[in-house]
């Protein structure tokens, strides 16, 4: 094989995918109108592309599906978890000891003042004072429509007894992890929750109107007619 064979063959794979130079494909569209081996090659690889063009992709497996969204859950807390920690070392911390000495003796001022106050302002300050109402800054994970009807339409599951799972809801309504509370627990029946699980949707939980993470108890009872 000849020094100009080994340079063609280099750039043959760039060449059929479109990534060489305009002197490139014409130095190799030369050498392979005179070179039969050569022209042979990129033929045989001009149709092993054309052939794998043509494979269909396999379909991704439910399991896998959910499988990831799970790792890709835990990873992305303990990233942010080591951040946080690695922030408050080299930023944080050298500034938290004077803070809170300062904080701490502006407190011991005020309480101070308060007490010496506290004998004059106590009847005052019981008739004052009304209670005010405490409104509710938390909402709780909640089941959207369309996956309560999947949960209704699903007829695989074969067991007669209840079953209870606690679900992890992320911020974006999506399961990260579940765990089987009570009720059968083998092969067949976590097939049968990851397959559930894996194209559920639910409402997420919110903390003063944001979207958290969070936790929610579903319960599967199967009624046989």
């Amino acid at each position: 094989m000849s020094k100009s064979c080994i340079k063609i063959q280099r750039v043959m794979s760039p060449f059929i995918d479109s990534m060489v130079t305009a002197v490139e494909a014409e130095t190799v569209h030369a050498h392979v109108s005179t070179c039969d081996p050569c022209r042979r090659q990129l033929q045989t690889l001009i149709s092993m592309r054309s052939l794998l063009t043509r494979m269909d992709k396999p379909a991704v497996p439910v399991d896998l599906i959910l499988e990831s969204r799970v790792r890709l859950s835990h990873e992305r807390n303990k990233n942010l978890l080591v951040k946080l920690e690695t922030r408050f070392n080299n930023i944080l911390k050298p500034l938290a000891i004077p803070v809170i000495f300062g904080i701490s003796l502006t407190t011991l001022c005020f309480g101070i003042l308060l007490a010496a106050l506290a004998s004059n302002t106590t009847a005052m300050a019981q008739s004052s004072v009304e209670e005010q109402p405490v409104f509710a800054l938390y909402k709780p994970v909640r089941t959207t429509d369309p996956t309560m009807a999947r949960f209704a339409s699903s007829d695989r599951q074969t067991w007669d007894e209840p079953l209870m799972i606690e679900t992890g809801v992320d911020e974006d309504g999506r399961v990260t992890e579940y765990r089987i509370i009570s009720g059968p627990e083998n092969p067949e029946v976590n097939r049968w929750i990851r397959e559930v699980l894996s194209l559920a949707q639910f409402t997420p939980a919110t903390a003063f109107g944001k979207p958290i993470g969070s936790k929610i108890i579903l319960s599967f009872v199967a009624v046989r007619s």
